[in-house]
């Protein structure tokens, strides 16, 4: 198998709902975005199937080695240098990824929603900007391709609260919260209620985010622009059905999303020109949705040029 059709083959078994949205691109710009699915994933599985943390936090700091002096050490690297030199990013941003992933290699326990803005920027954010010229996007809208990759993620956070708890993670910031991810697991209902209402405010700052990466689908082409916002609208309704239909049950193990409602959410898409319906007076300013990622946010992909 070729690289693009075992990237391919990675998106349909772990990313469902991106594959989905992939039928919306075109041949090469899904072969290209399953590619950097596919190495994002394996850096991400490096932090959470390694029984060795140690040896796991040396694997990382080698391929972030590798990628920031351009050397070939696997096929992974291999394949992402060569993506890398196809679209012209910088190494900034993969480097950022694994700087996320790595928070992940021992206990998370987050205190303020400040740390959580910043790791939701690393491991999801950036991508979102990878994306950008996979996609085509003008460069007035990376700002906006990063709210919807921290979105993304706090929907991810609000799914996996139980999940992540077992692996000693908690994302929730305690200052929402203060539980540790052994009283999660232990589930107790006053844990429960206290959790509830954490996740009730993570769904809700993911509501902002998801808005302003709306607000940034006029900076796409249109093809592009219907494949992400079907991809980013099934994502979001994760956090919809959790809230509607499990009543917050966030102990009962992953919400899904069926076949049955990403092709209704699909027609909405298309029947709107490639928009989802949300409210635009509701979109907090760019500013206050990236206060905490200031330093981080490049003014440019193609360098590593960021914020003051």
């Amino acid at each position: 198998m070729s690289n693009s059709e075992v990237a391919l083959a990675t998106l349909a078994k772990h990313g469902k709902s991106f594959r989905f949205a992939g039928y919306f691109l075109p041949e090469d710009k899904l072969a290209q975005a399953a590619r950097l699915y596919a190495f994002c994933r394996w850096i991400d599985d490096i932090a959470d199937e390694s029984s060795d943390k140690a040896q796991a936090k040396v694997e990382l700091n080698n391929i972030q080695n590798a990628l920031e002096s351009g050397t070939h050490i696997c096929s992974n690297t291999s394949d992402f240098l060569l993506l890398q030199q196809e679209l012209g990013f910088s190494s900034t941003l993969p480097i950022q990824l694994i700087e996320g992933v790595k928070q992940d290699l021992y206990t998370v326990e987050f205190e303020t929603e400040y740390d959580l803005i910043r790791y939701a920027y690393r491991v999801a954010g950036v991508v979102g900007l990878m994306m950008c010229p996979i996609l085509g996007a003008y460069e007035e809208g990376l700002p906006h391709a990063t709210n919807l990759g921290i979105a993304m993620q706090l929907t991810n956070i609000a799914r996996d609260v139980f999940e992540d708890a077992v692996m000693g993670r908690r994302y929730i910031p305690r200052q929402w919260c203060d539980v540790s991810a052994q009283e999660i697991v232990k589930n107790s209902e006053a844990t429960q209620n206290k959790v509830v209402e954490a996740v009730k405010r993570l769904l809700t700052l993911s509501e902002s985010y998801y808005c302003s990466g709306w607000q940034g689908l006029t900076y796409l082409p249109k093809k592009s622009r219907t494949a992400i916002a079907i991809a980013a609208s099934v994502y979001r309704e994760i956090g919809v059905k959790l809230a509607k239909h499990h009543k917050y049950a966030y102990w009962h193990g992953r919400t899904h999303v069926k076949l049955s409602k990403k092709v209704f959410i699909a027609s909405s898409i298309l029947l709107r020109g490639g928009y989802p319906d949300f409210e635009r007076e509701t979109v907090p300013p760019l500013a206050t949705l990236q206060s905490a990622i200031s330093d981080l946010q490049p003014y440019s992909i193609t360098n590593s040029i960021t914020g003051d």
